[in-house]
């Protein structure tokens, strides 16, 4: 099964920008492409557009440029469109993307949009919590998004999690595993979307974030269908933006493919666009030209 993954973020001071449905329209504020065709590297990026391999401490400043972990490849022709990122078994190495300017990250009134595609039989996963996407400059429950895998149920389920600063979701410094999932900044789905001869299409959106009060919201799409919002959560992210990064595969079996990220909160229409270009990201004419 093939699956494809987004993650919207949409808010600029208190004005939510408008924008129009149609195909065109999705490269208003697209910063960061990797299509994976041919290659790991950023077709289009704001910033620094190299994947990077770090060691299995996922220290970034111990990562060089360049796809060098063994239990990654490139495989021809089995992408959603064109090739994929293939991850044939757990890696112990971290591949990544840096995510400062490729993320569009803003101290204030962020937003913002991820999207990728997965193909995997959650079976491979051999009861491991595994996130195809991570992006943190620390940890995944300390300023960081993701979507994982669970661990503890079969078949596993799906998640996203959108964690602000550790003290601002936890101010009483208590384990983890005492708060209630149900208190947590997380969308749970059962993970029926996903099989090894399917593309599944994943999003997740964001609005608000470092603005004041608890009115951001994250959404969770898949195959252009909302899963679940997380709301009703001050979401503040303190970034060192040099450490901030875009980690994929970690723990995950399977092919990832076409990931984008915009800065700006893609709604439901233009979800559902993605979801359905014949020829993703890369057949919009106007990316050609």
């Amino acid at each position: 099964m093939r699956v494809f993954l987004i993650l919207t973020l949409s808010i600029v001071g208190s004005t939510a920008t408008l924008y129009a449905a149609g195909p065109e329209s999705l490269l208003d504020g697209l910063i960061f492409h990797a299509p994976f065709d041919g290659g790991t590297d950023a077709r289009l990026a704001a910033g620094d557009g190299r994947i990077y391999t770090a060691p299995p401490s996922r220290d970034p400043t111990e990562s060089k440029p360049g796809l060098n972990a063994k239990e990654v490849v490139i495989a021809g022709g089995k992408g959603r469109y064109g090739d994929a990122m293939h991850f044939p078994k757990k890696s112990r190495n971290m591949v990544f993307f840096y995510g400062d300017k490729n993320m569009g990250f803003r101290a204030k009134d962020w937003s913002g949009t991820i999207s990728v595609w997965l193909s995997l039989d959650p079976a491979d996963l051999k009861q491991q919590f595994a996130d195809p996407v991570q992006i943190t400059d620390k940890k995944y429950n300390n300023s960081a998004f993701w979507v994982d895998f669970t661990k503890d149920d079969t078949p596993p389920h799906f998640r996203m999690g959108v964690f602000p600063d550790w003290k601002v979701w936890n101010p009483e410094d208590l384990k983890q595993n005492k708060i209630p999932e149900s208190e947590q900044p997380i969308v749970r789905t059962k993970g029926q979307h996903f099989r090894r001869d399917k593309w599944t299409h994943v999003v997740m959106t964001f609005c608000g974030f470092n603005t004041d009060g608890n009115g951001a919201t994250a959404k969770l799409f898949i195959n252009g269908n909302l899963q679940g919002t997380v709301k009703n959560h001050r979401q503040v992210f303190t970034w060192d933006l040099s450490k901030a990064t875009i980690r994929l595969g970690l723990g995950y079996v399977g092919l990832l493919d076409e990931l984008a990220i915009f800065n700006r909160a893609l709604n439901d229409n233009d979800v559902r666009t993605l979801y359905k270009l014949p020829a993703g990201i890369s057949g919009l004419s106007s990316l050609r030209k």
